[in-house]
């Protein structure tokens, strides 16, 4: 008799490892990938690597034992088809948006679900994160709107000593003519 697939101890091994990078994380997609050619899967992981993310292809019945260790049976139906998990490291938008951009180059690719600082969501929300900007410009824009207030007052106090130094300085102009 022939010996095929992976021996329990490997099973176990892959299974441990799933468990540990999801319970280290804080952000991960569960992305459905179909056939698409090895050529493309490492181009996305390239992608994601620039920001911080790892792509990791899974068996589905690891994904599903791995998730169910992890108490987190709500993404294990999630995995159907060929599929794999992209983690992220630090802010959750840009692997969403390099997700969402690779799943509109290949009809294949399509993210199933997610899992964001404790809640599980949808392909509809993680495409709502994708339009959203980086953190980098929320937070000028939230410093921007801070400061504006500021500024603005700042301006009106100039203004009026603009004012009167034109005022001194029209009645300096009477004096001396």
């Amino acid at each position: 008799m022939k010996a095929t697939g992976l021996s329990r101890v490997s099973k176990d091994s892959i299974i441990g490892e799933i468990e540990k990078e999801i319970k280290g994380r804080s952000t991960f997609f569960v992305v459905q990938h179909g056939t698409l050619p090895a050529a493309s899967l490492d181009k996305l992981r390239a992608k994601l690597r620039a920001v911080n993310a790892r792509y990791f292809s899974v068996k589905n019945s690891l994904g599903r034992r791995a998730f169910d260790k992890a108490n987190m049976k709500g993404l294990s139906e999630s995995l159907t088809g060929s599929c794999g998990i992209a983690f992220a490291d630090e802010d959750p938008v840009a692997p969403s948006k390099i997700l969402m951009d690779f799943a509109k180059e290949n009809q294949m690719v399509k993210v199933q679900s997610a899992y964001m600082n404790g809640t599980i969501v949808g392909a509809d929300q993680v495409k709502t994160l994708a339009t959203l900007p980086s953190r980098e410009v929320l937070l000028a824009k939230a410093l921007g709107g801070m400061k504006a207030p500021i500024s603005k007052f700042v301006n009106v106090l100039s203004g009026t000593i603009r004012q009167v130094v034109t005022v001194i300085d029209a009645i300096a102009k009477k004096k001396g003519a």
